[in-house]
């Protein structure tokens, strides 16, 4: 029987065409979308949709569709809502769209059913109905089918009158009507069936104040990791949510899902809740893994990580599983990042439930992985990896101890041996007290596991041997134990939670209290460091010379307090942000400096999460190089910047919401607009880049050409942007000019890669002086001065020619040694005094004692050279390789009469 031709009766019901807002039903979409997700259920929730609420369940084939109704009057047969909802659930029964659903239609409502039947309101056959539901009598079947029947033809026939005055309606409508009329018993009998109703029998605010609280209720119990204080705001956040979906047009924006209540709740939470809202709904969108990049490999590692941490359920878990599966297979992953994603994979697989009960272990089909993991152990990135090596180590022997597993104990004791003997090894010849600390702590760690039936004496000759880092705390500079003081703080609380081994529970007790005040100190200068962050970002906005110099200062002071592995991330925030503020001074030498150090101090680091900050620290470097009038530089920088926002951003080319990326990508179309009418022959390097970038070209790039060649006149844009003549890094010898504390500087030096090494290094330092002397007391320098130099390669010299300028002699420097570091420096600075000694009025006494003022007080030599020397980080991460061939050979110099006049005065109040 064609019976979805009766849908042709149905009336317009959408409550978006109707008032919105029904408060009360609202709050129930919401509580059936907390209770779905509680239960683990795979049900979408739809707000105003075909019903009040319509719940699809496309994996079991359900649909349900919901009336709820909040009166203060009592309902029977006669009621009108009673006879609207029976009759719109039949039209939406018969409508085609869910024939193949197990279809339920519930009305739901605060109120109660009248007492008596009065005028034929059959308020006793509702009542008998409602109690009865779920199995219902033949007799009592009979009787409903007759009232129901009565409405149902009530309804057609009124719509049917309706409709047929509609001459092109008509004949559908005649063919739906006969449909209707040859309905029999059991078709009817069989809608019956799929109403359900409850009546709660509570007045209107009782009813409003019980589903409020059952949310909150229901809100506590997603398994995630939320805190209880913020029941209310989560309740808020999900009102506020379905109140805004409810009012779509498009009915699918108005879809509920379990990944949007995830979303909605972690967003309340901290910003690593924030963080992680934001990877599983990436990894959801883009779930199939076809290269392996670090960056977002590296963020679904750390996702992973926050998924068993925080015991998610299954719902999540599955999503990471799948991506590591996948990142498992690939040709191309390297076997050190192999390692790690099976690492996770299993522990992922076994979870944080040390009571769980199991026959098998959930690691048992993983064999040929584990193998796998433990004849690559020795490939690793850093020693700190051979943690991860002891910790799956354990897990394996505890997995030995429980199940029957298909790994042996001879083979497990024989890995454990190895990982002994390298320890030893590396501990017997490291000199180097940092990396001993964390060599005693590692050797340490695998002491713990040693023999899983023996917890307590494991852990006391543990502690035998991390007590033998104490001593050496004094003379360390970046490690430190609280990494250790939270790992047994984390084995305590689980040792705790399931009521375990309450006599380790003392002895960690009484090993945490015994390197308490080692450990604190970590948390005491992150906690100031945080502090003096915030100071310094108030003093930033201000965008003034005294903010911006009270800005450095605090950001030195926090980045000096950042120096251990445990405060690396702050470090290097700190070392971007000093990059922003010099940048802002206009010392775009200084701000390369500290981009420098921030791109070497991330590349080095232990910590692979912070591998997404290298693009971010040549970004700036591209910046500055493009400020600067570094236009070849700044062109090299970019294809870099390019390859790292792909290679370690996690989410890849993806450059929406990405302020550096907008900068920098404004500044090359700009270059790239304005270097051929510059310099003709630039013409060629720029077709050569067109084809070089693609795709990058072509979306990215060439938009912002076009619309410079619209506007405003692209070279008077770059005259706003840039202070002196750009492609000064072409041709055989090169400028860096700026005015600074009212005195014009000119560096020159010949245009290659060693000399561009030499020359940036003394300027950055020049830079980062008169920063200090700006913050001190600019008038020691003569205003309105000009200061020529002409840099060149050789052992230290100075000359100061007889028209004025200083020609100084710098050596080519590579060391990695700090004394030789500091000493090459101090060089520098005395080069420096004697180029102020021709600016200043202060006498030679004077100027010495300002200058160790400096360096004592404002800390001028900590601040000038920060980790290790600019020439070595220049050419160490840096491609200058393209760049000798550019700069000088085939390309002229601009005429000098074509540079811009240096029209930005900058630290000047």
């Amino acid at each position: 029987m064609d019976i979805h031709k009766l849908y042709i009766f149905a009336k317009n019901r959408d409550a978006i065409a109707a008032q919105k807002g029904y408060s009360f039903q609202q709050l129930t979409t919401i509580r059936d979308w907390l209770r779905n997700r509680v239960a683990g259920g795979s049900e979408v929730i739809y707000c105003d949709y075909e019903d009040d609420i319509f719940l699809r369940d496309h994996n079991l084939g359900k649909s349900t569709f919901k009336q709820i109704k909040l009166y203060s009057t009592n309902f029977s047969f006669t009621s009108e809502s009673i006879t609207n909802s029976i009759a719109h659930f039949f039209m939406l029964y018969v409508k085609g769209d869910y024939a193949f659903d197990q279809t339920k239609f519930e009305f739901e409502t605060n109120a109660s059913i009248v007492g008596k039947n009065v005028k034929e309101n059959d308020a006793l056959l509702l009542k008998e109905w409602y109690e009865n539901q779920g199995a219902l009598s033949n007799e009592l079947i009979a009787r409903i089918r007759t009232r129901v029947k009565k409405i149902l033809d009530e309804y057609v026939n009124a719509r049917y009158e309706e409709l047929s005055r509609d001459v092109d309606q008509k004949p559908n409508v005649q063919k739906a009507k006969q449909v209707y009329d040859a309905l029999t018993d059991d078709d009817i009998d069989a809608f019956i069936h799929c109403i359900h109703w409850r009546f709660d029998g509570v007045d209107q605010n009782t009813a409003v104040e019980q589903i409020v609280a059952e949310i909150e209720e229901l809100v506590m119990q997603v398994p995630l990791p939320l805190d209880e204080d913020k029941s209310k705001i989560y309740r808020d956040m999900l009102i506020a949510e379905v109140h805004r979906r409810s009012t779509q047009d498009n009915p699918e924006e108005r879809i509920l899902t379990n990944e949007l209540l995830d979303s909605i709740l972690l967003i309340a939470g901290s910003k690593e809740d924030i963080w992680y809202t934001d990877a599983v709904r990436h990894a959801r969108e883009s779930s199939i893994v076809k290269e392996f990049f670090p960056g977002e490999f590296q963020n679904t590692i750390a996702a992973t990580r926050y998924c068993r941490w925080k015991n998610l359920d299954d719902d999540h878990k599955l999503v990471w599983q799948k991506l590591l599966d996948q990142y498992i297979s690939l040709t191309d992953i390297p076997v050190e990042s192999k390692k790690k994603a099976i690492y996770e994979l299993l522990f992922l697989k076994i979870g944080h439930n040390y009571l769980e009960k199991r026959t098998d272990s959930a690691i048992a089909g993983d064999v040929d992985l584990i193998k796998f993991y433990v004849e690559n152990w020795k490939n690793r990135n850093h020693i700190r990896d051979v943690e991860e090596d002891i910790t799956l180590l354990q897990l394996l022997k505890a997995q030995i101890q429980r199940y029957s597993f298909p790994v042996s104990k001879e083979d497990l004791t024989a890995w454990g041996k190895e990982i002994e003997t390298f320890l030893e090894d590396e501990i017997a010849k490291e000199q180097n007290i940092d990396k001993l600390c964390e060599l005693w702590e590692l050797r340490g760690h695998l002491e713990k596991q040693k023999d899983v039936l023996e917890p307590i004496k494991n852990v006391n000759a543990a502690f035998e041997i991390y007590r033998k880092v104490l001593p050496l705390l004094p003379r360390t500079k970046f490690y430190s134990l609280s990494k250790l003081h939270s790992q047994l703080d984390s084995m305590q609380k689980l040792l705790i939670e399931y009521d375990i081994n309450e006599e380790l529970q003392d002895a960690i007790d009484d090993f945490q209290s015994e390197i308490q005040q080692y450990a604190s100190k970590t948390g005491q200068r992150i906690t100031s460091a945080y502090a003096l962050i915030e100071k310094a970002e108030r003093h930033f906005k201000n965008r003034n010379l005294r903010g911006y110099i009270k800005a450095l200062d605090f950001f030195h002071q926090a980045k000096d307090l950042c120096r251990m592995d445990d405060t690396k991330a702050y470090y290097n925030v700190c070392l971007l942000s000093l990059a922003q503020v010099y940048g802002a001074l206009g010392m775009n030498y200084a701000a390369k400096y500290y981009a420098l150090i921030a791109l070497w101090s991330t590349w080095h680091s232990a910590d692979p999460t912070l591998n997404k900050l290298l693009p971010k620290a040549l970004g700036l470097i591209c910046v500055n190089d493009f400020l600067s009038g570094s236009w070849m530089s700044a062109i090299t920088d970019f294809g870099l910047y390019l390859f790292l926002q792909r290679e370690f951003d996690e989410k890849g080319l993806n450059f929406q919401n990405d302020e550096l990326f907008l900068s920098t990508r404004h500044n090359i179309a700009l270059a790239m607009t304005v270097a051929p009418t510059l310099h003709p022959e630039m013409k060629n390097v720029v077709d050569s880049l067109q084809k070089i970038w693609g795709a990058i070209w072509d979306e990215q790039i060439q938009p912002f050409i076009d619309q410079f060649n619209k506007g405003e006149k692209p070279i008077d844009l770059v005259k706003k942007l840039v202070f002196v003549m750009p492609l000064t890094d072409l041709g055989p010898n090169r400028v860096i000019a700026f005015n600074a504390v009212k005195i014009d500087w000119r560096i020159e030096f010949e245009n290659n890669a060693m000399m561009a090494a030499i020359s940036e290094e003394f300027v950055s330092f020049l830079q980062a002086m008169l920063c200090e002397i700006a913050a001190e007391d600019p008038n020691v320098l003569l205003a309105g001065r000009k200061v020529n130099i002409f840099i060149q390669e050789g052992h230290f010299q100075k000359e100061f020619t007889d028209d004025g300028k200083w020609i100084l002699t710098i050596p080519v420097f590579n060391s990695n040694e700090e004394e030789k570091i500091k000493t090459h420096y101090m060089y520098l600075g005395k080069l420096m005094i004697n180029v102020l000694s021709k600016v200043t009025s202060l006498t030679k006494e004077e100027l010495n004692k300002f200058y160790f003022h400096l360096l004592e007080k404002r800390k001028l030599g900590e601040k000038a050279l920060e980790g290790t020397a600019y020439q070595r980080i220049y050419k160490q991460s840096l491609d200058t390789s393209s760049l000798d061939v550019i700069m000088g050979s085939d390309f002229k110099s601009l005429p000098e009469a074509s540079l811009f006049e240096v029209q930005k005065k900058w630290l000047v109040p």
